[in-house]
């Protein structure tokens, strides 16, 4: 207009006059600085309008305007400017927003600051909360300070640091809704969690709600984008019915290409076993995810927000996204097809800063009491989640879509940074569960468990559980600083001690539940030492034990012979040499095949001098190894090795005679592959800022194992067993082992790896490619199963996932089962190239090919930045044996169970006629009448006695692999006075029927049940 740029932009704003009128906002923009004059402003018809001017932010003038009940054009005149010219909007009525501001720090145990320094400033944060609750007190009650405490493991920390009266004062403020308290401990990568881990996160929440009376309906998690399919069923057992989560997807992840526009900000989002909660998810292709707020300017000014929440409320309700391409690092193209945000009640997080663990102010309560006093609508209001989730829920709550299944994690390729770390703590999870149910047997089978029992447990789980948590790295992970965002080296060194120190306390705990047990198992009088095999698994395991006999035992030179008490028989067995005999005890191991070891139970070992000079364990199979070293065979496998390409050439299943390789595949059987890409190391977030193409320009080199040199070939009473060696980029060197155990119809595969360190982008994997033509593939997640052909939330990721132990592959009379130990990270079909948008990177797929991705440097805030070990990936792959009915879940189960959770060898040490002293040949707590359900564990039930002869209870968990509801028949091999349903942390919830040989329980589909056995 007169040759300057004019904008009208209506605005969500509306204002009440003194008499009553309600008045909408056109914010006027005019080119340059001088003096609008008058505005004219008409209908359609003519009719002039009733417009008042006011002052806008940054030099803009707002006309408030009578507000419209449907859409009406106006016309705007300023004859100032040109007198002949006018412009034409559309008014449109304008939603009358609820805006609840959320106020919280986004706990990062480490990134900007060393975590003892993140965690002491966490703790003082509970304080200024306190002062500005009292600041405020006499507000307007929409303004007065909230707070929700995101991680309850701060307020953890704080109430053990402050005075019961301090405390209590913050409980009030709990209680009467100005401070939150939610109930996950921290922020994780849930994926890395194992089942009974994720419950066992809520310990603490159980705790705080028993001590102090509080509920916490309300589960935050931040950062991450994805959840495990089980964190419904984990929450649901303490009545959290709310989730908000703000998925950062920091330039690293495209849900929006596989689905993700479809999932709506506030949802339903319902596990496989049917448990649901209501999740509001702050989302943005643009990775803005819990700093929207101070994007907006709540933790910078009024005037900040004065300017810019009107336009994102605009955009949120008219487009896809409230924000343009570009912004946080998105790539790709703008998001033209998702609904735009279609409810007038809005969840806003706000922070003190655009930060990380920024602090509680006083800001966000000025900025609310302002704007109430000058806009009816928009309302703004410091709230809390629950406060946002009932108010969405009274308004909105029929109209909230559902949505089932995984809901998988973008960033969960961050395990593959700290590969050895990882694995221990995946050996932690294994050994705690294993170290439950020794001491759970012994307290149901003695009367008397371990009296720490339970102190062990948590102090594991904690130490599991801090390094599943979120913070993966620094800010800058490859300094050295000793403050700050770099203090990297540092942060590293907490970060890996916490699963140095998991690993070390599940071992120390297993050694003692095992010493607890020994004592209550009598000592054979006729043999020179004492065993018992124990199997903590479900079902009955004919298998290896590895035994130790010291030399105060038996004298390293005298040949001994294993005997199974129950028949008598000599076993056989294989003596392996003490490890590092200098400084370790004195004595060897006999590794001893052991057939059918009872569920839950032990079988009896009497170990003997030998009068023989040839024992058992130096007899020689049928040496058939002897025709082709190169091959391995047993009952069930005959495996055959190509040291010309450093692969398994063919794995032929004997009971259909089936070679399980496919012989087509891109990347032989174990076959090592090794990629390095041309981003480089060193900058801050520089992965997250680049995108790559189908045209894989990123990708700088990929190479395969150079041949490889045959080490050993040998053949034992237990085993057949071969090792090689080949050459090959990103490693020193790498050692292959394969071993066939007798009598099992599974092969084991050790692949150990000499990496040096490296700031080089690079990524290692081994590729499985299995000959199973049309396969129903299923994945072990946390908490269930998932798949092609399964339910998952729109957006989660396909091409990578984390995890549990194994995938199983099914096709007619074929099925495969595929297990990994210590690496959780594979992709299906093919190997996508890490950056986003994830394109492949070979051809074809293959739908029965798993690749282990073993690890990787991707990320540049990931740390170690640069990881170098010498450590194994042990994997297993089995098959059915001849006329087996195994369900495959069973199978993979099974196959999975014998790498993870070997059969443990407990030393007898108790004497016959002491209290408690049991001598049995064999014994089993209890079985399961369905191989698709697994048993977690066995654990002495909280406060039960710990005398021997008294009543006792014990808690058994459950995990069902069923994609349908079933129910499994548990039967006890004790007598039962009673029995009831509970949660996995213990709680009593319902009796159930004890009739006949045991008792019936339900389990959903993919469903976790814990079950309270009560023994007289």
């Amino acid at each position: 207009m007169g040759g300057r740029h004019v904008r009208l932009i209506p605005e969500p704003l509306l204002r009440r006059t003194d008499d009553g009128r309600m008045l909408q906002s056109v914010r006027l923009m005019v080119e340059g600085d001088s003096e609008i004059g008058d505005v004219d402003v008409r209908t359609s018809s003519g009719t002039a309008l009733r417009t008042e001017k006011i002052p806008g932010p940054a030099g803009t003038t707002r006309l408030l305007l009578p507000a419209v009940t449907s859409p009406t054009h106006v016309t705007v005149g300023l004859a100032q400017l040109a007198a002949d010219q006018q412009l034409t909007i559309e008014l449109r009525p304008v939603r009358e927003w609820s805006v609840h501001l959320v106020h919280h720090s986004h706990l990062d145990i480490g990134y900007t600051d060393p975590q003892g320094t993140v965690l002491g400033e966490h703790v003082s944060f509970l304080d200024s909360c306190l002062d500005l609750t009292r600041a405020t007190r006499d507000w307007p009650e929409p303004a007065q300070f909230r707070w929700a405490v995101e991680s309850l493991w701060s307020f953890e920390q704080w109430m053990k640091a402050r005075p019961t009266e301090r405390v209590d004062e913050f409980l009030e403020r709990v209680r009467d809704g100005h401070i939150e308290l939610t109930a996950m401990p921290y922020n994780l990568h849930t994926d890395t969690c194992s089942t009974d881990e994720l419950h066992e996160l809520l310990r603490l929440a159980r705790h705080v709600r028993r001590r102090y009376g509080v509920h916490m309906p309300v589960a935050m998690q931040t950062d991450v984008p994805g959840a495990v399919a089980g964190l419904p069923d984990a929450l649901a057992q303490l009545d959290v019915s709310y989730l908000s989560v703000a998925h950062n997807w920091a330039g690293r992840s495209v849900p929006h290409l596989n689905g993700g526009q479809n999932l709506p900000r506030l949802f339903r989002w319902r596990s496989p076993a049917g448990n649901s909660v209501l999740v509001w998810m702050t989302d943005s292709p643009h990775g803005l995810a819990y700093m929207e707020g101070p994007v907006l300017g709540f933790s910078t000014s009024y005037d900040m927000v004065d300017d810019l929440l009107p336009a994102y409320l605009t955009t949120l309700s008219t487009r896809p996204y409230p924000f343009p391409p570009g912004m946080f690092g998105w790539h790709g193209p703008e998001v033209t097809d998702r609904e735009p945000y279609p409810w007038d009640v809005l969840h806003l997080r706000v922070q003190g800063h655009f930060s990380d663990n920024a602090p509680p102010r006083l800001i966000h309560s000025d900025i609310v009491r302002r704007w109430n006093e000058t806009w009816v609508y928009p309302q703004l209001r410091l709230s809390t989640n629950a406060d946002f989730f009932r108010d969405a829920e009274e308004r909105v709550g029929s109209q909230i879509p559902t949505f089932t299944g995984d809901w998988g994690d973008w960033w969960v390729e961050g395990v593959g940074s700290g590969a050895r770390p990882q694995a221990m703590t995946r050996r932690a999870q294994a050994l705690v569960t294993d170290a439950q149910t020794v001491s759970g047997m012994s307290q149901m089978f003695a009367g008397q468990g371990m009296p720490d029992e339970h102190e062990h447990s948590r102090r594991v789980y904690s130490s599991i559980s801090l390094f599943n948590e979120h913070t993966w790295g620094a800010s800058d992970p490859w300094t050295d600083g000793d403050s700050g965002s770099h203090s990297g080296e540092q942060q590293w060194h907490w970060k890996y001690n916490r699963a140095i120190t998991a690993h070390d306390d599940a071992e120390v705990f297993l050694d003692h539940a095992a010493a607890r047990f020994g004592g209550h198992l009598c000592e054979a009088h006729d043999a020179d030492a004492t065993y018992h095999a124990v199997n903590t698994a479900g079902f009955t395991r004919s298998c290896t034990v590895s035994l130790f006999i010291r030399e105060s035992k038996i004298p390293l030179h005298e040949p001994v012979t294993v005997r199974d008490s129950r028949t008598g028989a000599v076993l056989s067995c294989e003596t392996i040499q003490q490890t590092n005999p200098n400084n370790r005890d004195a004595g060897r191991f006999l590794r001893v095949h052991v057939p059918a070891i009872p569920p839950v139970g032990s079988v009896k070992l009497s170990v003997h001098r030998s009068d023989s000079d040839r024992t058992a364990a130096e007899v020689d199979p049928d040496p058939t190894h002897a025709e082709d070293p190169l091959v391995l065979e047993n009952e069930h496998l005959r495996v055959r090795v190509d040291l010309q390409h450093s692969r398994v050439a063919s794995i032929v299943d004997k009971a259909t005679g089936r070679d399980i390789v496919d012989q087509t595949a891109v990347v032989g059987m174990n076959g090592y592959v090794y990629d390095t890409y041309t981003t480089a190391g060193g900058y801050n977030h520089q992965s997250n800022k680049t995108s790559v193409s189908d045209e894989l320009e990123l990708l700088g080199s990929r190479t395969l194992a150079r041949p490889s040199a045959l080490l050993e070939r040998t053949s034992t009473p237990v085993e057949e067993r071969l090792t090689y060696e080949f050459a090959a980029d990103g490693v020193r060197w790498a050692r292959v082992t394969l071993v066939l155990p007798r009598d099992a119809a599974r092969l084991e595969v050790e692949n150990r790896l000499s990496k040096p360190t490296t700031m080089t982008k690079e990524s290692a994997y081994f590729a499985f490619p299995f000959a199973v033509s049309q396969p129903t593939v299923r994945y072990e997640i946390t908490g269930g199963v998932t798949g092609p052909g399964l339910p998952h939330v729109p957006g989660a990721p396909q091409h990578m996932r984390a995890v549990r132990d194994w995938v199983s592959f099914e096709d007619g009379d074929i099925t495969v089962a595929w297990v990994t130990r210590d690496a959780p990270l594979v992709h299906p079909e093919v190997v996508a190239l890490p950056y986003a948008p994830f394109p492949d990177s070979m051809s074809p797929r293959q739908p029965a090919t798993v690749y282990s991705w073993v690890h990787n440097n991707i990320w540049d805030t990931n740390f170690p930045s640069q990881q170098g070990f010498e450590t194994s990936f042990r994997y297993a792959i089995g098959v059915r044996r001849a006329g087996e009915k195994l369900s495959a879940s069973a199978l993979a189960m099974r196959t999975a169970i014998e790498l993870t959770n070997p059969v443990i060898g407990v030393l007898a040490t108790g004497r016959d006629g002491d209290p408690g002293v049991l001598d049995h040949t064999e014994r089993s707590l209890l079985q399961l009448d369905d191989d698709r359900v697994r048993l977690v564990s066995v654990t002495t039930a909280e406060g039960a006695p710990v005398e021997v002869g008294a009543d006792t209870s014990c808690l058994v968990k459950l995990q069902s692999y069923a994609e349908e509801p079933i129910t499994v028949r548990l039967r006890p091999q004790l007598r039962l006075i009673g029995a009831a349903t509970a949660t996995y942390l213990g709680d009593r919830l319902e009796d159930l029927d004890v009739a006949g040989d045991g008792i019936d329980v339900p389990l959903a589909p993919q469903g976790t049940a814990a079950v309270l056995l009560d023994v007289g």
